[in-house]
C-alpha cells in the first residue's frame, strides 16, 4: 500500500504533543492495513443446542498505525473495524456489526447466528452461503479499506417469522402480536394503546425492535434493533390505533382511529374496547337473518414525517369490508354480511384481537362489568372507616396507586368496595409481597407518607420508594422542566402548594416529583385527577395564560386544583 499522505485532523490534541523541527513539518501516518479475514467453515444450526458454539472468526491485527515521527503513537481504537454479513457476494444490503476496538475475534452462538441468519435473509433448513468481509475506517473522509471475502455454508433451523410479539416497556411477553402474512419483515394490527404507552416488538429470530436511540426525541417513528435503541412510544391519544412495523424500511406507523361509523341494515356509532381490542354497537334488532353493513371513520396518521404531533397527523379514511369470507382494511368501506341470530337487544362486534382473522358478527351483549377506580385502604392509621383509597392508575392491570399516611397499630388491608368488609392483604404463606382474600394483616413500611401500590391483577403490593415522602415538587408549567419546590400544608398529610402564575401554554401536563425523583411522580390529568407515574398530554384543568394560580395537590386522594389569585 503507498503511503498515506494524509493529515489526521481528528488526532490534531494528540499530535501537538510532539515538536517540529521547523514550521510546515508535516506528521504522517503509514496508513489504514485491511485485515486478513478467516473462520471456522460450515455449519448446520441445532435448535436444540443454542448456545452450544457455532461460528468463530478471527482477522489481524490493524489496530497499532505507526508515524512518520516516532515520538507520536496513535491509540489502539484508532482504526473502526466493522464487520459485513451478505447474503451476496456483491454486499449490496450488508448486516453491519460492530467489533470491539483491538480486538481480532468473535464467536457466535448457534441462538445469536440463526438471528443474524435471519437477518441476513438466509432460508431456514437450506444450506447457504453466507458472505463475510471487515470495513475498516480510518476517518469519515477516507475510504474504508475491505478485507478478503471470506464464504461459509450455514444452515439456520426454520423460525416462524410470521408473527411479531408485542413486549412491554420491561419486554415482559403481552400476549398480543402483530401479523407478517409474508413473513417478511413487515407486521401490522391493531392495538389497543393508552396514551404514550411504551412497547417493544420482537421477532421470532429474537430480534427485538424499539425507537432508534436519539437524545434530541426527535424520531419517534425511526426504528432500531442495536443495544442503544429505547422502547417504542405512541402518540397521547388512548384508543384504537393500526399499527405497521416496517423492519425494513426500519419505520413504524400508528394509525389513530377515534370512531367507527356503521351503516346500511344497521346503523350507529361503535364503541372501542382497549383491552379487548374489540369495537361493538348494541342496538335492538326487529328481524333476524342476514344484513348488510359498511364500517367506516377518520383516522390520523403518525409516522416519522408527523411524528408525534396531533397537528401534524394525517388525516386518513378508514373502512372495513369483507372478501372470501374475511374482514378487510382499508381505505374505502364495502358491504360486510352479518347473521343476525335473534331478535332483541343484540351486539355488533368487529373483533380485531387476532391480526390473522378479524371477526365481524352479531350476537348476544357480553355482560361488562365497570373497573372499580378506588381500592379502599383500612387500617393505615388505626381508622377502618372506607375514607381513604389508592386510585386506579393502570386499568388493563388493574393497578392502583396513591400517598398514604401511615400510623398503624395493627397492620393494614385493602377493600375493594365500601363496607364489603372482604379482607385482602397478605398471604401468609408467601415472603413475597402477595396479595389473598382474608389473609394476615400488612404491616406498615413505617411511620409517615408512603407510596403504596397494588394490582388487583397480579394480586400483588409494593412501595415503589423505599423512604417516605419528604419533599414534593413540581415541573412542567409554561413548558419548563427545572423542579420547583411546593409547601406542605400543616395537619392535611399528602396536601401541598405553590404559587404558580401561566406565562405560557402546557402541552404536556405537569409532573409532581417526590424526594427529587424523576423516576417517582404522579402526574397531572386534564380532569383535575392526579395518576401515579402518568402524565397526560394536555393542559392541566382550568389553565390560563396571563393568571396567577395557587396550585394545590392532594396526593392522598389524587386530585389537584387551580385556584385563580
Amino acid at each position: 500500500m503507498n503511503k498515506t499522505k494524509y493529515i489526521l485532523f481528528s488526532l490534531l490534541t494528540m499530535l501537538s504533543l510532539a515538536s517540529c523541527d521547523k514550521d510546515g513539518d508535516t506528521i504522517t501516518t503509514d496508513g489504514l492495513q485491511a485485515v486478513e479475514l478467516s473462520g471456522s467453515g460450515d455449519v448446520v444450526l441445532d435448535k436444540n443446542n443454542t448456545e452450544a458454539l457455532a461460528l468463530t472468526l478471527n482477522w489481524t491485527d490493524n489496530s497499532k498505525l505507526t508515524t512518520n515521527d516516532e515520538r507520536v503513537q496513535l491509540p489502539v481504537g484508532t482504526t473502526v473495524n466493522t464487520l459485513q454479513f451478505s447474503n451476496t457476494d456483491d454486499f449490496a444490503a450488508p448486516i453491519e456489526v460492530l467489533t470491539d476496538a483491538g480486538s481480532t475475534s468473535i464467536q457466535y452462538t448457534a441462538k445469536s447466528l440463526n438471528e443474524l441468519a435471519g437477518r441476513v435473509g438466509l432460508e431456514g433448513n437450506i444450506a447457504s452461503t453466507m458472505y463475510v468481509r471487515m470495513k475498516s475506517v480510518l476517518a469519515e473522509n477516507l475510504a474504508p479499506a475491505y478485507s478478503n471475502v471470506y464464504e461459509m455454508k450455514v444452515t439456520p433451523y426454520k423460525i416462524d417469522m410470521s408473527r411479531g410479539y408485542i413486549l412491554s416497556s420491561d419486554k415482559t411477553d403481552t400476549g398480543n402480536t402483530l401479523y407478517s402474512p409474508k413473513s417478511d419483515g413487515i407486521y401490522t394490527g391493531f392495538m389497543g394503546a393508552s396514551g404514550w404507552y411504551n412497547w417493544w416488538l420482537q421477532e421470532g429470530n429474537g430480534v427485538t425492535w424499539g425507537n432508534v436511540g436519539d437524545d434530541g426525541g426527535g424520531k419517534p417513528f425511526v426504528m432500531s434493533s442495536n443495544d442503544q435503541h429505547w422502547n417504542f412510544w405512541f402518540p397521547g391519544q388512548t384508543g384504537c390505533y393500526y399499527t405497521i412495523v416496517n423492519t425494513l424500511k426500519q419505520e413504524w406507523s400508528a394509525l389513530y382511529i377515534p370512531t367507527l361509523t356503521v351503516s346500511g341494515d344497521i346503523n350507529g356509532e361503535m364503541t372501542y374496547d382497549k383491552k379487548a381490542n374489540k369495537w361493538t354497537l348494541t342496538y335492538k334488532a326487529t328481524t333476524t337473518g342476514t344484513a348488510k353493513i359498511r364500517i367506516s371513520g377518520t383516522g390520523k396518521q403518525y409516522n416519522a414525517s408527523t411524528g408525534t404531533d396531533d397537528n401534524a397527523a394525517v388525516e386518513t379514511p378508514v373502512a372495513f369490508g369483507m372478501e372470501n369470507g374475511k374482514v378487510t382494511f382499508g381505505t374505502t368501506a364495502s358491504d360486510i354480511t352479518v347473521d343476525v341470530p335473534t331478535t332483541g337487544e343484540v351486539a355488533l362486534t368487529l373483533d380485531l384481537s387476532d391480526p390473522t382473522n378479524w371477526t365481524c358478527t352479531v350476537g348476544k351483549p357480553e355482560a361488562t362489568t365497570e373497573t372499580a377506580t378506588k381500592l379502599y385502604i383500612l387500617g393505615n392509621d388505626d381508622k377502618w372507616d372506607y375514607t381513604e383509597y389508592l386510585t386506579l392508575y393502570d386499568d388493563d392491570n388493574l393497578c392502583y396507586a396513591a400517598a398514604v399516611n401511615f400510623n398503624s397499630s395493627w397492620g393494614y388491608y385493602f377493600s375493594k368496595e365500601v363496607n364489603d368488609w372482604t379482607k385482602i392483604n397478605q398471604d401468609p404463606s408467601s415472603t413475597d409481597k402477595k396479595l389473598v382474600t382474608k389473609g394476615s394483616n400488612i404491616a406498615q413500611p413505617g411511620k409517615g407518607l408512603y407510596v403504596v401500590c397494588a394490582s388487583l391483577g397480579w394480586m400483588s403490593y409494593w412501595y415503589p420508594m423505599t423512604d417516605a415522602i419528604t419533599k414534593v415538587s413540581f415541573a412542567g408549567f409554561n413548558d419548563k422542566w427545572d423542579m420547583v419546590d411546593m409547601k406542605a400544608v400543616d395537619g392535611k398529610p399528602g396536601v401541598y402548594t405553590a404559587t404558580v402564575t401561566a406565562t405560557a401554554d402546557t402541552p404536556w401536563g405537569v409532573q409532581i416529583l417526590l424526594n427529587g425523583s424523576w423516576d417517582n411522580y404522579f402526574g397531572t390529568q386534564t380532569d383535575g385527577t392526579l395518576k401515579w407515574t402518568k402524565k397526560e398530554n394536555g393542559a392541566p384543568k382550568g389553565w390560563t395564560v396571563g393568571k396567577t394560580y395557587t396550585f394545590t395537590v392532594d396526593l392522598c386522594n389524587c386530585t389537584y386544583t387551580l385556584t385563580e389569585q
